[in-house]
């Protein structure tokens, strides 16, 4: 599948002196594929394909907004055209703000320079993924999902044991993707598992907009079954895990009883009701993701874990950090307590001083015991 460009939609900007602008804006613009389609005495329009770029002479009365507070970011095919804007740029002495650099917390693969232009302008040529990169060691997933859109991910196989292999099926975090699962299916791959780590519909290799538990669960539901029909696979030993929003997908995917046997979930929202009350900063995008009033309140409760304790009959591992300020560990104690009213089998494994991110050695005591539990309920190879 090729990728299609990233659109910037557009942009029209009133310029002091039209004629300097256009001198300087002509030395980068070409790099990333515009071209000048139209121009008059008071403006010029550059274009590509559907994106356009307008300046425009302001009057000489003209009470223009402060240029340092404004930003703009065009979108590059490569990282070379990123690169070539900067050489010729820097090569004519332009105030440049940052150099070529990753950002790789602003969007995956993000590859970016800086500079201001003649009006002070700040303006950004921007690279970042379309699609999952290629994995050396792992081979690329294409599942249909719940609704026929496109999932994507990567199939880890077993570096030891014979087939058919257990599986275990790896959940990103918010604003993530399947190849940032990849460390833990390695290790998953080396102690004798098969491995899918996918994307969820809306975030980078899949189709569709993120929805935070309302119809992703499904996805994965459809990506088990899929997982489990691959030659190398045990289907009747398969287990489900997800960090973060991939947490709480895990669990909702769990209560709609696909073939797993256990699932797994780091740090995970389970009561959205809940955490719109003790965490302030995620309350606007819930509210924006649920809608108003009661609207707003049945669709956390849709999509909260908790009120679904009931349909969840496979084991439940809950890995949490006691200093987690983002989802506290509140979210992980209360499920475990509606699990064993259900009279489930739950285990809550407390990270001591973590937080929502854990570091190494975090990481490493979490890693075991998800392998213990794993190893308990699916089996080794």
């Amino acid at each position: 599948m090729t990728a299609s460009r990233p659109s910037f939609a557009g942009a029209a900007i009133e310029v002091r002196d039209l004629d300097a602008s256009i001198d300087f804006h002509r030395v980068w613009l070409p790099v990333i594929g515009f071209r000048r389609v139209w121009a008059g005495p008071d403006r010029v329009m550059w274009a590509r394909g559907y994106d356009h770029f307008l300046l425009i002479q302001a009057g000489p009365d003209a009470e223009l907004p402060q240029a340092k507070h404004i930003s703009l970011a065009f979108a590059a095919d490569d990282r070379a055209q990123v690169d070539e804007v900067h050489r010729r740029l820097a090569a004519l002495g332009v105030d440049i703000v940052f150099t070529p650099q990753t950002f790789d917390y602003f969007s995956p693969g993000y590859y970016s320079m800086g500079f201001r232009g003649p009006d002070g302008l700040q303006i950004e040529i921007v690279h970042r993924w379309q699609d999952l990169p290629a994995l050396e060691d792992a081979e690329p997933a294409t599942i249909e999902g719940a609704d026929g859109n496109r999932l994507g991910g990567y199939v880890f196989r077993p570096l030891t044991g014979h087939p058919p292999h257990p599986g275990i099926v790896i959940l990103h975090g918010f604003a993530g993707h399947a190849a940032m699962s990849a460390p833990l299916a390695r290790r998953a791959a080396a102690a004798g598992f098969a491995v899918l780590t996918l994307s969820l519909r809306g975030w980078l290799g899949s189709d569709g907009e993120n929805d935070q538990a309302l119809r992703q669960p499904d996805d994965v539901v459809a990506a088990v079954d899929w997982f489990a029909q691959r030659a190398f696979v045990d289907a009747s030993r398969i287990a489900l895990t997800g960090t973060s929003l991939g947490g709480q997908v895990a669990l909702m995917a769990a209560a709609r009883k696909p073939r797993i046997k256990a699932v797994a979930a780091y740090s995970p929202a389970t009561d959205l009701l809940r955490l719109r009350e003790t965490n302030p900063y995620i309350r606007a995008y819930l509210d924006d993701l649920c809608g108003p009033d009661d609207a707003a309140q049945a669709g956390l409760l849709t999509r909260s874990p908790i009120c679904h304790a009931a349909e969840i009959e496979v084991p439940v591992l809950l890995v949490h950090g006691d200093k987690d300020d983002n989802v506290p560990i509140e979210q992980s104690l209360d499920m475990a307590a509606a699990l064993r009213r259900m009279g489930r089998s739950v285990e809550v494994y407390v990270v001591a001083g973590a937080t929502h991110f854990f570091d190494e050695r975090q990481l490493d005591l979490a890693r075991q015991r998800l392998f213990a539990f794993f190893r308990q309920h699916i089996g080794k190879t």
